[in-house]
């Protein structure tokens, strides 16, 4: 974790990797967010399936997760984001499902659904809808690519993109924020790298 003092960088490392001879060990993390209080959400998620919660100072609180399809397993918890009431939402990806937990960890909801898809990525914006990235099962015979908007309720209310390499189009969508001005950003892992998306209506 980088911390800015008097105009300059530092680097400070918030986990020892590696295999994980020990629960501070992080082995593969895919995506990192932020709690209310400043504390850190990794979700640690290709050769572990869990979330870790560490202070800012890098001391490790707590973690919640094992392998598995139940509530608050994982199969590849590859995105996280908070809210602004706290809630930490997962896009737990081989499960094709976001969860959702309270800032402890505690098992709040689950969201899953076709038109959900597999979820790779997910971030939370100012207008307080949950954005998704559905980068699809990475079957060549049925591509697809879509970003979704969804309310604090589970419920999708806006939905664009498809599959593919041309502009708007997203090939295994891979990250996304979202910026203070609503503007979408969406990260591709193949196709056109960083993509922006406005609202028009």
């Amino acid at each position: 974790m980088k911390k800015k003092r008097r105009g300059v960088w530092l680097l400070a490392s918030l986990a020892g990797l590696g295999c994980a001879a020990s629960p501070e060990q992080l082995d593969r993390p895919t995506n990192v967010a932020f709690g209310l209080d400043g504390d850190v959400y990794v979700a640690d998620g290709y050769n572990h399936a869990r979330i870790a919660r560490f202070s800012a100072g890098g001391e490790l609180l707590s973690e919640w997760g094992e392998k598995g399809f139940g509530r608050g397993q994982f199969d590849t918890p590859h995105g996280i984001a908070t809210d602004d009431e706290g809630r930490v939402y997962v896009a737990d990806r081989e499960n094709a499902r976001v969860q959702v937990f309270s800032a402890d960890g505690g098992y709040l909801a689950q969201w899953k659904s076709a038109a959900l898809g597999r979820p790779w990525a997910i971030a939370f914006g100012p207008d307080r809808h949950v954005y998704v990235v559905d980068g699809g099962d990475q079957d060549p015979e049925r591509p697809r690519g879509h970003v979704l908007r969804i309310n604090l309720d589970g419920e999708i209310v806006d939905r664009w993109g498809t599959s593919g390499d041309g502009a708007g189009e997203i090939d295994w969508g891979h990250g996304i924020a979202v910026g203070q001005d609503g503007s979408v950003y969406v990260t591709s892992l193949r196709g056109r790298g960083v993509q922006k998306f406005r609202r028009t209506k």
